[in-house]
């Protein structure tokens, strides 16, 4: 694999370091200083997911005509101007448009990085290219919550916000010496090159494959983000636990999630795409269920650990499958949706866990939560075992 390969894939892991510093920081801060409720912490957590719903498809189109890097450095930016919006904030409000900002950072950053590692590693590299990229991305998320819960313990919350700050920076000045490589160039107008990007979803739904990659983006944000993430690091708090603890569990689960992501070639060769798609959710919600009905420390760290390996291996394989299911001048717009999927996962799980939680207590709605999602990942089970069937008889 070549240089812009490894610098592609640091820059990944520097921005989910990032994404998970925010994970820590946002529930807490927004909880034990500004006093927020249940109910407001979910639209915060939304919130970047929100903007990275409404952007992030329609960034590709400028992927394509101004190129990979240069609408990476423009997510930098807007990373870096986020960071100070949240070093200053002091209310709600103001914590709510830190989180609009970097939503647009998200929205903007994945599209154009996964795009860019593809075209930089060509076919022959691509799983392995994957497998760097989100064992990179491991490894922030991982370093994100350790980081923060023990600045926070030691230094207060300026010291993870300052963490972000210049985190945001280096992953700036990465960004700025990444070399461009050639992307499509678009033939028709800006406006057109949207309304064609839009036009060519519904394709997307009736390829089977892609929508099992889709499905699995969506269900596994409400693990991560949610169930798994903002909110149990407030259950966790809950039984008795520091915020350092609860960002040692987050930590703790990445640890996993880098590993099986580490371990995607090799699982590759004895597990489809499909099963290990369409398993994964189900996997991590049994895992997350078992932990909020018995919240003891060993129950705890196994229930996180299944959970962080079922999620992790989750992102070269819906890579793999948005990269590979389509033609290379629709790689972008592909991947885009692919993502996007979790983000609309991260909109509409946050607030509406949020809404649950309110209303059951977090240890009760917590449970009934995992319960409820668990039961919808079993819709791309069914998905893949039909797509499997029907490729096994056309290939005999």
């Amino acid at each position: 694999m070549n240089r812009n390969v490894w610098m592609c894939s640091a820059i990944a892991g520097l921005f989910s370091l990032v994404v998970n510093i925010g994970m820590v920081v946002t529930p807490a801060f927004s909880t034990e200083i500004l006093g927020a409720l249940d109910t407001q912490v979910g639209v915060l957590v939304a919130t970047p997911g929100i903007l990275a719903v409404l952007l992030m498809i329609p960034s590709t189109p400028l992927s394509n005509r101004f190129g990979r890097r240069k609408i990476m450095i423009v997510s930098a930016v807007a990373n870096v101007l986020a960071a100070l919006l949240y070093l200053f904030a002091d209310s709600t409000m103001q914590v709510f448009f830190a989180q609009v900002v970097f939503g647009a950072a998200n929205a903007f950053f994945w599209p154009s990085n996964l795009t860019y590692l593809a075209e930089a590693a060509g076919p022959g590299f691509l799983e392995k290219a994957q497998a760097t990229n989100t064992s990179f991305q491991g490894i922030g998320l991982i370093l994100g919550p350790v980081l923060a819960g023990s600045l926070i313990r030691q230094i207060g919350y300026q010291g993870a916000l300052g963490l972000w700050f210049i985190t945001a920076l280096v992953n700036l000045i990465l960004s700025v010496k990444l070399k461009a490589v050639p992307s499509q160039a678009a033939s028709v107008s800006l406006s057109a090159s949207i309304r064609q990007v839009f036009v060519g979803i519904p394709a997307m739904f009736k390829n089977p494959r892609l929508v099992v990659a889709m499905a699995s983006q969506f269900l596994s944000a409400a693990f991560m983000v949610s169930i798994g993430g903002a909110f149990l690091v407030l259950f966790v708090q809950d039984i008795g636990y520091n915020a350092t603890l609860a960002g040692l569990l987050l930590s703790f689960r990445e640890v996993f999630g880098t590993l099986s992501r580490a371990l995607y070639p090799f699982v590759r060769r004895y597990v489809s795409n499909l099963t290990i798609l369409s398993a994964a959710p189900v996997i991590c919600g049994l895992a997350l269920l078992c932990s909020f009905i018995w919240p003891s420390l060993p129950v705890l760290l196994m229930g996180v650990a299944a959970a962080g390996f079922s999620l992790g291996i989750l992102a070269p394989a819906g890579n793999i499958e948005a990269s590979r299911s389509v033609s290379q001048a629709k790689l972008a717009e592909t991947i885009a949706v692919v993502v996007s999927m979790f983000q609309m996962g991260a909109v509409i799980f946050p607030w509406t866990v949020g809404l649950v939680v309110g209303e059951l207590g977090r240890a009760r709605g917590l449970t009934v939560a995992s319960m409820t999602v668990t039961l919808m990942s079993l819709w791309p089970i069914f998905i893949a075992i039909r797509q499997g069937r029907i490729e096994r008889q056309v290939s005999l």
